[in-house]
């Protein structure tokens, strides 16, 4: 009886990976700073030590346009970097005012904090090339620092006139009687109509009393200064003085009533 060789039983694969090796962190630091001399070459990274340099920071450092502001990026690492901040300063700057230098020191501070565990010196330059580009203004001498702000001053004036002329209500422009309704033309007066009115009211007026029929003749100035003379003459009378004498002369001035061409021959002495 014939029997079969024994089959050898499958090797079994093994799912356990080889460990990573796991750099220190002088390692880590060595590696970092050769990634950063092959970025910044030449005279844009100046190596002070195996864990001392500075990096030369600029907006366009190509050239592409030209340069107002710029920073040198002093870094130390400390022996438990990246697992805590590197000590850092900013030196030979650039066109950048007291207020700016300040914010890009917090623009750094908070990109370290926030990359703790990591290598972080390249995107603490990018953050400081990007802040770099958005302040890459030339520096104003004083007088023009002067007139900068007197311009910002006359602007804000004319901002506030313009405010306060917003917020004055404006008028409704007054459109007089050209928005009244008028009454239906049936019912409005004419010609003819006011002289039918005019001839009953004034039929009326007669009825009452109110008016004459014939029209009373109006009085001159002259006649009425005659006639006031007279009066007075006898209230004299009345009241005991004597009357005027042949010389009393009495003196119509026919300015006063409007009358300079009436004849003034017509006045008797009384």
């Amino acid at each position: 009886m014939a029997h079969e060789a024994p089959v050898a039983p499958a090797r079994q694969r093994s799912n356990v990976r080889a460990p990573v090796p796991v750099l220190s962190r002088q390692e880590e630091q060595a590696l970092e700073i050769e990634a950063l001399q092959s970025i910044f070459e030449g005279e844009e990274f100046k190596s002070i030590s195996e864990k001392e340099f500075v990096i030369k920071l600029q907006p366009f450092p190509g050239g592409e346009e030209e340069n107002h502001v710029g920073v040198a990026l002093h870094v130390t690492y400390t022996d438990a970097y990246p697992d805590e901040p590197p000590i850092w300063e900013l030196e030979e700057v650039l066109g950048l005012s007291d207020e700016k230098l300040e914010q890009l020191k917090e623009k750094i501070t908070e990109t370290i904090e926030s990359s703790i565990g990591m290598a972080m010196i390249y995107s603490v330059t990018e953050a400081c090339q990007d802040f770099l580009k958005e302040n890459n203004q030339k520096e104003l001498s004083m007088h023009e620092q002067m007139m900068l702000r007197h311009a910002a001053g006359e602007d804000d004036d004319e901002e506030e006139e313009e405010g306060e002329e917003d917020d004055e209500e404006e008028e409704p422009e007054w459109k007089g009687l050209t928005e009244k309704a008028l009454c239906p033309e049936s019912e409005r007066i004419t010609a003819e109509s006011f002289a039918a009115w005019k001839a009953k009211f004034d039929a009326e007026m007669i009825e009452t009393g109110i008016l004459k029929r014939d029209e009373v003749k109006s009085r001159s100035g002259k006649l009425i200064f005659m006639q006031g003379q007279e009066g007075e003459e006898r209230k004299k009378e009345e009241n005991g003085y004597p009357a005027a004498g042949k010389s009393d002369v009495l003196v119509y001035d026919a300015a006063l009533f409007g009358e300079e061409d009436a004849d003034l021959d017509d006045i008797e002495d009384d």
